[in-house]
């Protein structure tokens, strides 16, 4: 059977050895640039070959996350950060930026690139793109459906990786730009507020609800793994950047014993990962389903719960003023002990935490623990186990070595021989010290093994030893020398071997990176004023339209049918409109897509497509005229030039703050949409699950605690596509040709 891949995320150094030690195949991590986790520690030229060189020794891959959007003021720090990785070594490098991804591979000799998540890849010409791009791995998007990953599994030759626990955005990945919008911290650069972890309320016609409407619930495809490694996923990722040791170690013990169950043909014991991982994060449910369900919006969105909500374990029985703070009687049949975290919640809702100091059991009730806090909970509380302090220090506590062979040599007149051996790798090393015959007590076995299972803070253990022994006499201190020479050789012989089957020597080629600069510098675009509409404008707003007769005409339906597409090009043909395009959608999932090819071939040649996504691009190939669209994200020159190299001239620049200052492209005018959803925002608010119940009215908005208002706009193809519109128009014409969304 096939092996596949456990995939683990990893934020600093403690998450890094958790992650090996719970039996990950591989770890991404960042840098302390261009990477879409700037909180995280991350990591740098000072422990990056370390930890690279420790995770192959065990076989581990290390990638890294280069999955931001970049500025042409950054490319040359990128340059010089690739290079600090691919000398340590590193697997591979995750990018999201077009140009990031041109340079990377037009510049570095035998540079291994994965597609990020962010570069929204979720049916099969997106992934024929990155395949074009020199790309060997997509992640996913979460969105991607069964049909599309079977899709792109038949018809491509590259690897595919796909989320199977942890934090869900609840935006289409790589187009959300509600933190950048509202306060310049833009997800594509790694900055992401999470304001969809915010109360919202919501307002739809004879309908308002409060809670959190944007925040859904993690991922737990625990149950998945199996179904997804038959359809041709080979990496299976674990999100968690940003996560605690207890989760990183947790997640990656399981899904490594799900993996070794699916390849023994074993059975996994799921309810009992289910109840550790609610220990370690858990907002009040778990997704196991997402868009594979026949009825995919089932768990999508918790409305109640936005954070880690732990495990319910009892009831608060009193609250006592003690001192300055409060003793709070509890009762529960799970012992509580110091450095626990709890949580108490009221009926409505309200939550208080606090971590566990002071804690005493009630000698004449088993089950009633006191804990003093200067948080006052009710009487009838519910009380939740956030951290379980003596399991996770035990889950902690694992440690992976790798076990050798040691065979010992020492004879008279000689020097002493030590050769280490696991598998087929074998080390030898000598002492520097000629062995004279013992003149009292000669060495013995039980010297040498003593002396071998001290590691010297290296992860190994001795399994089976042997050895070959006269009547000698060596220095202690020489013979620990001899220890360290051959273990120190051992190490570095595994990780050789590692490199030397599993990679190649990548090399930096500064002439094809000049040559680029200069190709990306020169190049030239015919770049256009633009006015996009949808359907209700072109039958509604005809004189304000009027006033935009000498643009080019941009067709953004509500509804992607033929029929209503071609009516609406004539009608604009009748105002006066000479030249067409159509706006093809951020997110094209497997249905969607069949009917988006249909409409594509119904329509005369000489009406162009407006990009916003990857896949889009391909139609370049059916002879089409394609502009990038603004949700391409380009905001440098080599992003633009590698559309150039696909065929395409003309792109509208990303209007996040970032390009403000990048002189090329057309400039984006209107209000934008600040999040697409795949899953139906009404169907949320009016709690119903089936489509058949369809709620939808077209006038729903959702608004924060700041009155700002956002209204959800619908488009449908084969099924719906939500966007959330932002209340503030963006103006960034800045003397440039502009595209005029007027919708």
């Amino acid at each position: 059977m096939q092996d596949f891949e456990i995939l683990a995320p990893v934020k600093d150094e403690e998450n890094f050895y958790q992650a090996i030690n719970n039996g990950a195949d591989a770890v991404y991590l960042g840098l302390k640039d261009f990477n879409a986790r700037q909180k995280a520690s991350n990591f740098d030229d000072k422990n990056l070959k370390k930890i690279v060189e420790y995770a192959h020794f065990f076989g581990v891959k290390v990638y890294v996350a280069l999955n931001t959007i970049v500025v042409d003021g950054e490319v040359e720090r990128l340059v010089e950060l690739v290079k600090l990785a691919t000398s340590c070594q590193v697997d591979a490098f995750i990018v999201q930026d077009l140009g990031v991804a041109k340079i990377l591979k037009d510049c570095f000799k035998n540079i291994v690139l994965h597609g990020s998540t962010q570069l929204g890849v979720h049916n099969l010409y997106g992934a024929k793109m990155c395949e074009q791009m020199g790309l060997t791995r997509v992640v996913l998007s979460r969105e991607t459906t069964l049909e599309d990953i079977k899709q792109i599994k038949q018809n491509t030759n590259l690897e595919l990786e796909f989320f199977v626990q942890g934090a869900l955005c609840v935006a289409f990945s790589g187009v959300c730009y509600l933190s950048s919008i509202k306060h310049d911290c833009s997800g594509n650069r790694g900055k992401c507020l999470q304001l969809c972890r915010l109360c919202y309320s919501a307002e739809d016609k004879n309908k308002k609800e409060k809670g959190y409407f944007l925040s859904p619930t993690d991922l737990c495809f625990i149950d998945k793994i199996k179904d997804l490694f038959d359809i041709g996923i080979t990496s299976f990722k674990i999100e968690g950047r940003l996560r605690r040791p207890s989760y990183v170690a947790l997640t990656s013990k399981y899904f490594s014993l799900a993996k070794k169950s699916i390849l023994n043909n074993q059975p996994l014991n799921k309810e009992e990962y289910l109840k550790a991982i609610k220990k370690v994060f858990y907002r009040g449910e778990y997704n196991n389903g997402f868009y594979f369900e026949k009825q995919p919006q089932k768990n999508i969105i918790n409305t109640s719960f936005q954070n880690h909500r732990g495990v319910l374990i009892g009831k608060v029985l009193s609250v006592k003023p003690f001192k300055d703070i409060y003793q709070i009687s509890i009762k529960t049949p799970h012992k509580i002990i110091k450095n626990d975290g709890l949580k108490f919640v009221d009926k409505q809702g309200f939550e208080l935490s606090m971590g566990v100091g002071s804690v005493s059991n009630v000698p004449s009730q088993r089950d009633v623990y006191d804990v003093y806090s200067k948080v006052k909970p009710k009487v009838d509380d519910d009380v939740y186990l956030t951290v379980d302090f003596e399991w996770e220090q035990n889950l902690l506590n694992n440690k992976q070595k790798k076990s050798f062979d040691a065979y010992f040599e020492a004879k008279q007149n000689t020097p002493a021989k030590l050769v280490i051996t696991s598998g087929k790798l074998s080390v030898e090393a000598k002492s520097d010290f000629i062995l004279p015959p013992a003149k009292k007590h000669g060495l013995t076995e039980e010297d040498i093994k003593q002396c071998l299972q001290k590691a010297d803070d290296l992860p190994i253990k001795l399994n089976n030893f042997s050895c070959c022994l006269q009547n000698v006499f060596i220095p202690k201190s020489k013979l620990n020398e001899l220890r360290r020479k051959a273990f120190e050789n051992f190490y570095k012989a595994v990780i050789d071997d590692y490199i030397k089957t599993n990679m190649k020597v990548v090399c930096f080629k500064q002439e094809a990176f000049d040559a680029l600069k200069i190709k990306a510098r020169d190049a030239v675009y015919q770049n256009y004023n633009f006015v996009c509409v949808d359907e209700k404008i072109i039958k509604n707003d005809v004189e304000a339209l009027k006033r935009y007769v000498q643009y080019k005409f941009v067709l953004s339906p509500v509804n992607f049918s033929i029929e209503n597409i071609i009516q609406c090009f004539d009608k604009a043909k009748e105002l006066g409109f000479k030249d067409f395009y159509l706006n093809l959608p951020k997110v094209a999932r497997y249905k969607d897509f069949l009917k988006l090819n249909q409409i594509i071939l119904s329509l005369p040649q000489q009406i162009g497509l407006i990009a916003n996504n990857i896949y889009a691009i391909n139609y370049i190939n059916q002879k089409r005229n394609i502009v990038g669209g603004a949700y391409l994200n380009i905001a440098n020159k080599f992003s633009a030039y590698a559309l150039k190299q696909f065929g395409i001239n003309s792109f509208i620049k990303s209007f996040e703050s970032f390009a403000k200052d990048f002189d090329k492209g057309v400039s984006y005018q209107g209000k934008p949409a600040l999040m697409t959803f795949c899953h139906c925002p009404y169907k949320t608010v009016h709690k119903n699950e089936l489509c058949k119940d369809c709620k939808y009215t077209g006038f729903l908005t959702y608004k924060d605690d700041a009155e700002n208002e956002y209204k959800i706009r619908r488009t449908k193809i084969e099924g719906c596509v939500f966007e959330l519109i932002s209340n503030h128009k963006l103006n960034l014409e800045n003397g440039q040709l502009v595209y005029v969304d007027l919708r």
